[in-house]
C-alpha cells in the first residue's frame, strides 16, 4: 500500500473539507442558542463551517419560534390568569374559541417540549456527523437561511 495516497486522505487534507467551528458551532448553539449559531454563521467564511451553522441556526430559530407561538397560543386561550395571588377572570376569545385555542396552545406547548429535548439529540447526531465531515441538515427545521 502506498504510504503518500493514504496520508493525502488524512490530516491537512481532511482539515481543508472540514473545520473545528463546523464541528463545535452545533455544540455552541446547544448552549447559545440561535445566538451563537448565528454569530459563526455571521463570521464564517469557510464553507463547512457556513453550512453547519447554517443547519443549527435554522434549528434553533424554528424552536424558539415554535416556543414564542405556542405560549402566545396557549396564553391567548386561557381564560383565567393568577395575577398577584387572585384569579382574574380575562378572555379576548369568545368562551367556545378560547377553549379551542388554549388546547391547540396545549398541544403546541408540549411540541415545543419535545423539540427542546429532541435538540440534545439533534446536537450530537450532527456534531458527529460533522466529525466526518458531512453538514447535517436536523430534521423538520425550516429552511429560514440558505
Amino acid at each position: 500500500m502506498d504510504t503518500d495516497t493514504m496520508t493525502s486522505d488524512r490530516g491537512p487534507d481532511l482539515l481543508t473539507k472540514r473545520s473545528i467551528g463546523g464541528i463545535a458551532v452545533h455544540l455552541l448553539a446547544l448552549f447559545t442558542g440561535a445566538f451563537g449559531a448565528g454569530l459563526v454563521y455571521l463570521v464564517s467564511d469557510h464553507p463547512f463551517t457556513k453550512a453547519n451553522a447554517r443547519n443549527a441556526l435554522n434549528w434553533h430559530v424554528s424552536v424558539l419560534l415554535l416556543s414564542f407561538g405556542a405560549f402566545l397560543t396557549f396564553l391567548l386561550g386561557a381564560d383565567t390568569m393568577t395575577v398577584g395571588g387572585e384569579m382574574v377572570s380575562w378572555s379576548p376569545l369568545p368562551g367556545p374559541l378560547a377553549n379551542i385555542v388554549g388546547l391547540l396552545g396545549t398541544v403546541l406547548l408540549f411540541a415545543a417540549g419535545l423539540a427542546w429535548l429532541l435538540t440534545s439529540l439533534f446536537t450530537l447526531v450532527a456534531t458527529i456527523k460533522a466529525i466526518f465531515g458531512t453538514p447535517w441538515e436536523y430534521p423538520l427545521a425550516r429552511d429560514f437561511i440558505n
